[in-house]
């Protein structure tokens, strides 16, 4: 698959420039040493406190913080004192898995094994002519703050928002090792792919 060597040299070359969400690196190589399967954009989850100009602006928006693990208060209340323009809103996101399947076969099972692990987000689409499955769970939460660099609310309610979003982010991150146990058994059934260990070893990535 052309496609699937250029996806795994994105994200060899993602790797070795630290830009992959550590705590999914084990996943996301089991997942593109799967015969037939490969990922592309991936995230293992966020929160953060973002500034957008207007809703629906965001290519334009700017992330005040964003961490891929429970932010601390502190963080937060320093994040804001940086806020200038446009609307201010926390938000928490769970895990995001963008795997492409050679065969809409391939896909079906794809779609089964999101939702067996709880990502009850889980979609199936056709883009481009490529079997796209979205492995996506439910617990997203956005909550305003403020705008125009004036925080609208008091530490009371901020410090519950950052509870509520971390707590989200721990439940939705707690579904990793059991999503990680699907696919092992997926790479079982599907078997593995020559390509990504030959494209591995050219990028010395290890521990496979």
């Amino acid at each position: 698959m052309k496609a699937k060597r250029e996806a795994l040299v994105s994200l060899f070359r993602a790797m070795k420039e630290e830009k992959v969400d550590e705590d999914i690196i084990d996943l996301l190589l089991l997942v593109n040493s799967i015969n037939g399967v490969y990922t592309t954009s991936s995230c293992s989850g966020r929160i953060g406190i973002i500034e957008e100009p207007a809703l629906g602006a965001k290519p334009l928006s700017r992330w005040l913080v964003k961490v891929h693990r429970p932010i601390e208060f502190d963080e937060a209340m320093r994040a804001l004192e940086n806020a200038e323009r446009g609307l201010i809103f926390l938000k928490s996101q769970p895990p995001i898995f963008h795997v492409v399947a050679e065969d809409i076969e391939k896909a079906k099972r794809l779609h089964e094994l999101g939702l067996a692990s709880g990502f009850k987000y889980t979609t199936f689409k056709v883009v481009s002519k490529r079997y796209l499955v979205e492995i996506n769970a439910t617990e997203y939460l956005t909550a305003p703050l403020g705008r125009d660099g004036k925080v609208l609310v008091d530490d009371e309610y901020l410090r519950f928002a950052v509870d509520l979003g971390n707590d989200m982010l721990r439940r939705s991150k707690g579904r990793l090792p059991r999503l990680e146990e699907k696919f092992r058994a997926l790479r079982e059934e599907f078997g593995e792919d020559e390509l990504f260990y030959e494209l591995a070893g050219e990028f010395g990535v290890g521990n496979l």
